[in-house]
């Protein structure tokens, strides 16, 4: 088993992907056999069959610690385009285990990494229910960060369904757990998150309520930086003229235009652009200032797309 960890660790830096903290020793970082995706590709051909049965063995022996520590290593490795019936015997896997493990960290790092592998091979409901089981175990541990990277992975997903209200549900709850525990930050960005994404959802109204609560949250904060500032009220202005409050639209925009004037020529030309916009007339699609912002962090690991 311990060769099998090795060489998962050694296909992960060969694809790019960071170690996990438990990960960086000696022993793990001498030289990897591996150099190409192709030497890659060729050692999961060689493998594959002893790293499910090595899996289902830790789970069938009453083993469930050893086997989330393989599943853990080994999600993030499997090539996309690997036959659906070997996916879905090591997801297997991965719930026998959660039995035994219903609040082992480990256990949600696992759910992580297969909700992202899923996601990534286009299997929108498995990757949501992976996910929500690793939101379970965060709930049941109270543990507020554990919970928003659950939430997080949950918003990709939506997202990636076209699931608005889900990403809106998700995001809501995110910001109650930063309110919850004082971090103005994390809130300010929640506000900004849901006023992007009700304005993406066709919500003018709530978005401007969101973003107005956004703005004097970060006015709040001094390392705020012009750009951030900026982007708020362009978004504000945005939502302001899809409700139709065309003049205090246009003051948001000429507030965005005067904090980037001497900072950002193309920035102020693309705000001008929006001024320059006549009333009842649609708003110019400007780069990704009508986009939903992702505030969420990157997934665990990666997922390796090359087709074995």
């Amino acid at each position: 088993m311990s060769v099998l960890l090795g060489d998962a660790l050694h296909v992960r830096r060969a694809l790019g992907q960071a170690p996990d903290d438990d990960e960086y020793s000696p022993e793990n970082l001498i030289g990897s056999p591996f150099s190409t995706v192709e030497d890659v590709v060729e050692w999961f051909n060689d493998n594959r069959r002893q790293i499910l049965a090595t899996v289902q063995d830790a789970v069938a022996n009453g083993e469930p610690e050893t086997a989330a520590q393989l599943l853990v290593r080994i999600w993030p490795i499997v090539p996309t385009t690997t036959d659906a019936v070997w996916c879905a015997a090591l997801r297997d896997c991965g719930q026998r285990s959660a039995v035994s493990l219903p609040s082992s960290r480990v256990m949600a790092a696992v759910f992580r990494k297969s909700a992202a592998f899923f996601l990534a091979c286009g299997d929108h409901r498995v990757a949501e229910t992976e996910a929500m089981r690793e939101l379970a175990i965060w709930r049941r541990l109270d543990d507020p960060d554990g919970h928003v990277r659950a939430l997080n992975s949950l918003s990709r997903i939506f997202q990636a369904r076209g699931r608005l209200h889900r990403v809106i549900d998700c995001a809501a709850r995110r910001l109650a757990i930063h309110v919850r525990h004082h971090r103005p930050l994390d809130v300010a960005h929640d506000l900004r998150h849901l006023g992007a994404v009700m304005l993406q959802a066709h919500r003018p109204d709530t978005a401007v309520d969101y973003l107005t609560r956004a703005l004097d949250a970060f006015d709040e904060l001094p390392e705020t930086t012009a750009r951030q500032h900026a982007e708020l009220r362009v978004l504000l202005g945005r939502s302001l003229w899809l409700s139709g409050s065309h003049s205090r639209a246009r003051r948001q925009f000429s507030d965005a235009l005067q904090i980037v004037f001497d900072e950002d020529e193309a920035a102020a030309d693309r705000i001008r652009e929006l001024l320059a916009t006549a009333v009842n007339a649609t708003l110019p699609e400007i780069d990704h200032e009508t986009e939903v912002d992702e505030v969420w962090d990157e997934p665990d690991g990666g997922t390796h797309r090359d087709s074995p």
